[in-house]
């Protein structure tokens, strides 16, 4: 379908180049649907975030008179949300083929923030100093600070079965973490 054409797109992916026409000229809408951490590293200029997991609460937010085009890093979480979108009823709703990364590709305008980093890298960083540091203590000062690295290792194990990570928890509302969507336009 030509970006250029009066009639809402229905198709279920449009190329990036087709889809920042469409932004171009007023008619679409852009949701990216990764978590707020990544969206803060970069995203495409005037996309909205709206977490995946915040999609059927927050879908109030996004506009139902303009089509609505939905990206993520890769192309498989906006694939995820396209299918939700539909589901409660939206129908102009199309995947950005390649999310962020065809975007970057094709030299289209990305704010990039090199600075930031993920959240799931920060609990690895933060974890493996924990434990690097009651070894050490425990090695250096008094044996019961490895009961510190073997909490820690609890800890990890217990988020990769269970999927709650506390320390995620804590590290998501630190204020480096701290991101607010831009506004749709």
């Amino acid at each position: 379908m030509n970006a250029t054409s009066e009639q809402p797109t229905t198709d279920s992916a449009l190329p990036c180049a087709e889809v920042f026409n469409l932004l171009s000229s007023g008619k679409a809408v852009l949701i990216d649907v990764r978590g707020y951490d990544e969206y803060a590293r970069g995203h495409a200029e005037g996309a909205k975030c709206i977490p995946l997991p915040e999609l059927e609460s927050r879908v109030g937010e996004i506009p139902d008179n303009a089509q609505v085009c939905v990206m993520c890093a890769s192309g498989n979480r906006s694939a995820m949300a396209t299918q939700r979108l539909r589901a409660l009823g939206m129908n102009r709703v199309v995947d950005v083929c390649g999310g962020l990364k065809a975007w970057r590709e094709a030299g289209l305008p990305a704010q990039m923030n090199k600075g930031i980093v993920p959240l799931e890298q920060q609990v690895r960083g933060v974890a493996g100093f924990l434990v690097f540091a009651f070894t050490l203590a425990s090695l250096l000062l008094n044996r019961w600070f490895a009961a510190g690295a073997l909490f820690v290792g609890f800890m990890l194990f217990l988020s990769s079965v269970t999927g709650w990570c506390p320390m995620l928890l804590i590290l998501k509302v630190m204020p480096w973490n701290r991101v607010q969507s831009t506004p749709t336009k």
